[in-house]
């Protein structure tokens, strides 16, 4: 069972048991909240009947999904040519399960031209086709897009749901797994990068300088302009710690969507999207 996604679990294997699992899902909630580890666990149900972790390197399985295509930004985006794949992926007959699967992760990374092209396969999805998008933006895809889509929004986890997967799955003594828990802010994936993954503990350490105003703003900017495959994870970062008052990052929050899907979507002034983004922190 994945932590925190019993629920889905019981939801989703009844939709399957009783043939009303939908054509297309968009999965949507803050980073590394377990969206795409749910994803994975669904794909591998409909082929072995029977949700379980799919253990993951470099953001792909480690042992292949037969019916299973992943598709991710080549770049900055996802284009026209990798929605020309998932059509022709899904013209097929599934072999070893009833459906054939495509999850788009950073779904909100697909150009215009793109989103219009997943619209017609949503609207006339071949019989076995099951399409996944997920998003940490779903105000990114185009309305008549999202209409199409059946949404399932993934919320924070509890603290204590976080440190068991530490102490359970990565060994990790109980002291260490509840601080852990709690700076990962409710997000399963965040603990487990901040566990193993020295990146991410560079990017904690980054956005808490931004926070608390103890690092210049522009050494940030020419930094991230140096190495533009940092942008996104750091603004990601941002989002899931300015997310703990909503209300009052409001405009913040918004600011900084925006200008990852204008820059994902859009041949724009990298640095000036940047400063606009963290003007107001």
């Amino acid at each position: 069972m994945l932590i925190g996604q019993d629920n889905l679990e019981e939801i989703f294997g009844n939709l399957i048991k009783s043939n009303q699992l939908s054509h297309s899902y968009i999965f949507f909630g803050e980073p590394q909240v377990g969206k795409y580890s749910f994803a994975l666990s669904l794909a591998s149900c409909l082929e072995k009947g029977i949700f379980e972790k799919v253990e993951v390197e470099n953001e792909l399985p480690k042992h292949v999904l037969e019916e299973t295509l992943i598709v991710r930004p080549e770049g900055d985006s996802i284009g026209i040519d990798a929605i020309r794949d998932i059509k022709h992926f899904l013209s097929r007959k599934p072999v070893y399960s009833a459906h054939r699967v495509v999850i788009v992760d950073e779904a909100h990374t697909m150009t215009s031209q793109a989103q219009h092209a997943t619209l017609k396969i949503a609207e006339e999805p071949p019989p076995h086709s099951l399409l996944i998008l997920i998003t940490l933006n779903i105000d990114s895809l185009l309305t008549t897009l999202q209409s199409r889509f059946q949404r399932v929004y993934f919320p924070r986890l509890r603290t204590e749901e976080i440190a068991k997967l530490l102490e359970d799955d990565y060994k990790i003594d109980r002291s260490k797994a509840d601080t852990l828990a709690k700076l990962s802010l409710g997000r399963p994936g965040r603990a487990v990068s901040l566990a193993t993954n020295e990146e991410e503990k560079e990017r904690f350490k980054t956005a808490s300088s931004i926070l608390a105003k103890k690092t210049s703003k522009s050494d940030v900017i020419g930094e991230l302009l140096e190495n533009e495959d940092r942008i996104n994870p750091l603004f990601a970062e941002l989002i899931a710690r300015l997310a703990n008052d909503p209300i009052k990052n409001y405009d913040t929050l918004r600011s900084i969507t925006l200008r990852m899907s204008v820059m994902s979507q859009f041949s724009v002034n990298k640095r000036l999207q940047i400063e606009t983004a963290l003007w107001n922190i």
